[in-house]
């Protein structure tokens, strides 16, 4: 019987799925489009039908179309196989680690809440009316799952319950508390909006408070002060750092328009998709993460901040906004007035807030015009610009790029543009020291070749627990220690353990029945020593750069010979994979 992956893969062809995220045009007997993992203005992302694969030339990337939908929607195996499991019909047995299949009870656990909070809020016509008021229409409520939180002290605790879900598994997923006297409801008499991951899969929730009249929650201690706004706490689902808000439904938007806007809360959010900017997405009570600087990047270059116009809100995405510049991100501010937020604006009048738009600023000019209109002259201008300004000049990852505002801060400063570089360097210096590596900001995006190594890992793993073998263990780990110059050992002790069980569930998925296991083990052994090469040939041309200009001829001869060989080698291991003429 052949495995659910070979089953999908027979009903699926790769054209389709990639056509639902990219425009292809045809190329001979394939297709090409230009690449959604990187900038570009030229296709050089192939798509050939008969292969049922993928690849970009340009970045190297390539698949089928489980590799295509884990890197654009940015999910595991075991969620990309589920997703493409439904859209072909193919009925998964229940596979996995424990913790997936507990996953599992934890999104059915979070849907049904959301479906009581959202009967609830048809119940409540004071909330509806305050919703409307606010500019929501009905079909964005609902396209949101907007919902109400009773004011009852256990009211979806015991809804829950009596549903067949445990006391822990209320409470670890965030939705009750345990005090002295038992179990409570952590939302009360709250408008609920629901949190979703990239799947559009509920993981937790923002509640506003609205105090109906006459509730228990009103009742309570005039005294007491609730929070305007209550999160769920950190669970196995829902990581702030790593969500942002509306994303499911932003993605395709931020492709099509090569733009995402980032605003700070989750009305200005909603307003602004039902307003048409539909490539918005939100932060959820944390500032811009370079988690959530990677979720962007999968789909475009372009990044615009709408945040408050105080020094709190300029100051909250300062670390993803540096990381954003470091990978030759384009990113602006987007220019609202003091005290009103994007849904203000929005509920005014739309167009003001789609001209805001049009005119964001490159964020170094953003803060150049904010120090002036402030009034600051002089001496303290040119502190405000070295403290606030210069740190982002020296995160830009385009030295061209980076000249250029050199070029225009010593201008505006009245100074050489020596002096500024000096101290741009002197930052960059500082900041490298502080993260230990050599660009600007440390990236959480996974490289390839660290997707490479964990397919490899993932097999080996696996095969090692198969009696016998589907391949020579010994053999694959020598030929990895030869290329890598690391053991196999010392890799799995660097993977975490929840991480580490998905990749063997993955490889034992995906290879379950494949005859050829070691021709695949070998393709991949290829594929890491390209992009291992490709690493140092990178490293050689920085060197042979310097050697040229300190015009050391017998140096500079080892060295170009060094590349001539690398590149060589990188083309024998090109020429033997894709693309059929």
């Amino acid at each position: 019987m052949s495995s659910p992956v070979e089953q999908i893969k027979e009903r699926l062809n790769i054209v389709d799925i990639v056509s639902s995220y990219l425009k292809l045009e045809k190329a001979g007997s394939n297709l090409r489009a230009r690449c959604p993992f990187h900038n570009e203005k030229s296709p050089s992302f192939f798509v050939s039908p008969t292969r049922n694969s993928y690849h970009c030339f340009g970045c190297n990337r390539g698949g089928d179309i489980f590799t295509f939908v884990e890197e654009i929607e940015g999910v595991s195996f075991y969620e990309a196989l589920k997703s493409l499991a439904d859209k072909a019909g193919v009925q998964l047995t229940e596979v996995g680690s424990k913790e997936n299949l507990e996953h599992k009870k934890s999104y059915e656990l979070l849907e049904l809440a959301t479906k009581f909070f959202e009967f609830s809020l048809t119940k409540n016509t004071a909330v509806l009316e305050y919703l409307k008021k606010r500019g929501l229409e009905e079909k964005t409520i609902k396209n949101f799952r907007i919902g109400f939180a009773q004011g009852g002290w256990q009211t979806l605790f015991n809804f829950l319950k009596s549903r067949g879900f445990t006391d822990m598994q209320i409470e670890k997923n965030g939705l009750s508390i345990k005090g002295e006297r038992g179990y409570y409801d952590r939302f009360r008499s709250r408008i609920m909006f629901p949190i979703t991951d990239t799947q559009g899969r509920v993981v937790g929730y923002s509640g506003r408070i609205f105090d109906l009249p006459g509730s228990e929650a009103s009742a309570k201690d005039k005294n007491f002060v609730a929070a305007k706004y209550v999160n769920s706490p950190e669970t196995e689902l829902y990581n702030k750092s790593k969500i942002l808000f509306g994303y499911d439904k932003a993605k395709r938007a931020m492709m099509q328009k090569n733009q995402a806007i980032v605003v700070e809360g989750q009305m200005d959010l909603i307003m602004a998709h039902q307003a048409g900017t539909e490539n918005t997405v939100a932060v959820s009570g944390t500032a811009l993460t370079p988690d959530h600087i990677g979720l962007i990047k999968r789909f475009t270059n372009s990044l615009l901040l709408s945040f408050d116009s105080d020094e709190a809100g300029l100051s909250a995405g300062e670390r993803g906004v540096k990381l954003a510049l470091s990978l030759d991100m384009d990113v602006k501010m987007v220019k609202i007035p003091e005290s009103l937020d994007p849904a203000d604006i929005i509920l005014k009048d739309k167009s003001i807030w789609e001209k805001a738009i049009k005119d964001a600023q490159p964020i170094i000019d953003f803060y150049l015009d904010y120090l002036t209109e402030k009034g600051i002259k002089d001496r303290d201008l040119v502190l405000a610009v070295n403290k606030k300004v210069l740190p982002y000049v020296a995160a830009i990852g385009n030295s061209v790029d980076q000249a250029h505002f050199i070029k225009k801060i010593a201008n505006k400063l009245d100074l050489g543009e020596d002096s500024i570089r000096e101290e741009v360097g002197k930052i960059l210096k500082k900041e490298q020291k502080e993260v230990g590596v050599t660009s600007p900001v440390g990236s959480k995006i996974k490289k390839i070749k660290d997707q490479i190594r964990d397919k490899i890992v993932g097999i080996w793993i696996w095969q090692k627990g198969e009696s016998p073998p589907g391949l020579d263990l010994d053999l694959l780990e020598k030929k990895y220690k030869q290329i890598s110059g690391r053991e196999l050992e010392e890799e799995i002790k660097n993977i975490e353990r929840g991480e580490k069980e998905n990749l063997v569930f993955q490889a034992e998925m995906y290879y379950e029945n494949h005859k050829a296991l070691k021709g695949d083990a070998d393709e991949l052994i290829d594929n890491l020593e390209k992009e291992l090469l490709e690493e140092r040939l990178s490293t050689l041309l920085t060197r042979l750069r310097q050697t040229e200009k300190d015009k050391d001829e017998k140096e500079m001869e080892e060295v170009l010979k060094k590349c001539q060989e690398i590149s060589k080698r990188i083309n024998e291991i090109k020429n033997s994979r894709f693309l059929e003429k």
